[in-house]
């Protein structure tokens, strides 16, 4: 046993896909065996992840955290290939060169179950049976094995149709590819084989999953293609952007897509159940790449044949930029000192329900109308005084930012005219602004037995004509 703290390359893409911005962050972790020949990956019940070392020969392990631990395979030179978990909470493996069936629990004990020699166990997954499921390319069959080592084996109809991979379906089956025959293939728990003809010519599949739609999902490594069969055996393809990519393993991811790896395009590949795809590349010192599978950390793990890495990739949360806001115009655009309280409606772009109107750098009351229109509630102790006021947007983080200024007028209101009656200076008149004891027109004032009319006497004067 090997125990080795890797050292890991980080590398960070950035995918503008047509459904918005993807970015990944892909650690590699160097396997201490050199050009050890890692091909396959699964998670074990101790949540950690083991892989096979083909040429290494050994079963590695490693942490969430990126240490590696190597565990020798009993048989010299028996080329583990693929490993799965399995249903007594034991890893079991391919021996592809020594036509075995291994197993290995989490403490690293292996025991080892024969074949013929000439069988080249392939592909191996649990079955709906608590029971294993293998293919034997060299054999051409499909194979099962109980976790007690019994097997039983089941000719595939196809003559050399060489079967790689075998995932277990919803629909209760088992799922296969055929590279030689170039069909996926379904064997029942019975035994029951049917085959399914791929339309793309020679385009190898090699590995196979089962689907979060229910489907079955495969790579075709010549074909260039990630392939869908449906458990009615119908079969949709779908052509990767990278001219000769070679898509190789793949698995559903904690996304709900499917991921996978491609031989010769040195990239990791992610293809919605709707067909669209996109791809994340890695060093150039990684090809081929082989097996996938999804960590229970929320991590892609893959392993790197050609950079003898094991490889984690992580899609980090997408952000969402919010755009800048504009402003255009203002309405109203002025108002007159002491006016009661109005409504103002902000006229630009790009507002959204979290944009503020601004009144002189503080935030007022914004009720979000539309993505070009926001209404705000502006006081009369906002418009109490004459001058101008700056109106601003602003929109929160990410992105956003503040608006250039728009200026709202404060007008004084204008001095209301009342109109004074004119002056009349004729006798018996008053003078404006006389008081009771002021100036008759042309003589003294007395009171009020003075007043009288036009023509009227005094009483002096009437009492002297008696006299007379």
């Amino acid at each position: 046993m090997r125990t080795g703290a890797a050292l890991a390359l980080v590398l960070i893409a950035l995918l503008a896909s047509p459904v918005g911005a993807v970015t990944v962050k892909i650690d590699e972790f160097p396997i201490p065996t050199a050009a050890s020949s890692p091909r396959s990956i699964t998670v074990g019940a101790d949540g950690n992840l083991w892989f096979t070392e083909l040429f290494g020969n050994n079963i590695g392990r490693i942490t969430r955290s990126g240490v590696i631990t190597e565990f020798p395979v009993r048989t010299s030179f028996g080329g583990p290939a693929t490993i799965t978990s399995g249903p007594d909470g034991a890893l079991w493996f391919t021996e592809n060169n020594a036509g075995k069936i291994g197993r290995i629990t989490t403490a690293g004990e292996v025991t080892e179950f024969s074949l013929s020699m000439l069988s080249g166990p392939d592909g191996i997954t649990a079955g709906p049976d608590g029971a294993l499921w293998f293919t034997e390319e060299g054999g051409n069959k499909i194979g099962r094995i109980t976790p007690t080592g019994a097997v039983t084996e089941f000719s595939i109809p196809t003559a050399n149709s060489v079967p790689r991979a075998i995932a277990a379906g919803r629909d209760g089956n088992l799922w296969f590819t055929e590279e030689g025959g170039n069909k996926i293939g379904r064997i029942t728990p019975a035994g029951k084989i049917d085959e399914f003809l791929i339309p793309t010519a020679n385009s190898f599949p090699k590995s196979i999953t089962a689907g979060p739609d229910g489907n079955l999902w495969f790579t075709e490594e010549g074909g260039n293609k990630i392939g869908r069969i449906t458990p009615l055996g119908v079969i949709t393809e779908f052509p990767i952007p990278t001219l000769n990519g070679g898509p190789r393993g793949i698995t559903v991811g904690p996304d709900g897509n499917l991921w996978f790896t491609e031989t010769t395009g040195n990239e990791v590949g992610r293809i919605t159940p709707g067909g669209q795809i996109d791809e994340f590349p890695l060093t150039a010192t990684s090809n081929p790449l082989f097996g996938i599978a999804a960590g229970p950390d929320g991590n892609l793990w893959f392993v790197e044949e050609g950079g003898n890495n094991i490889g984690r990739l992580a899609v980090l949360p997408e952000t969402v930029s919010n755009p800048a806001p504009t402003v255009g115009s203002l309405s109203p655009s002025s108002a007159t000192a002491g006016t009661a309280p109005f409504t103002l409606a902000v006229k630009g772009g790009n507002f959204i329900p979290s944009s503020v109107v601004q009144w002189n750098g503080a935030a007022r009351g914004t009720t979000f109308v539309s993505g070009t229109e926001l209404h705000a509630a502006i006081s009369s102790v906002d418009v109490a005084a004459a001058g101008t006021s700056q109106v601003t947007v602003v929109t929160p983080a990410p992105g956003g930012g503040t608006s250039t200024t728009m200026t709202f007028a404060i007008q004084a209101p204008v001095p209301i005219q009342v109109p004074i009656p004119q002056e009349r200076h004729g006798r018996g008149q008053y003078r404006h602004g006389d008081e009771r004891h002021g100036e008759r027109e042309g003589r003294d004032y007395h009171g009020p037995a003075d007043k009288r009319g036009h023509g009227e006497r005094s009483r002096e004067e009437n009492d002297r004509d008696d006299s007379d």
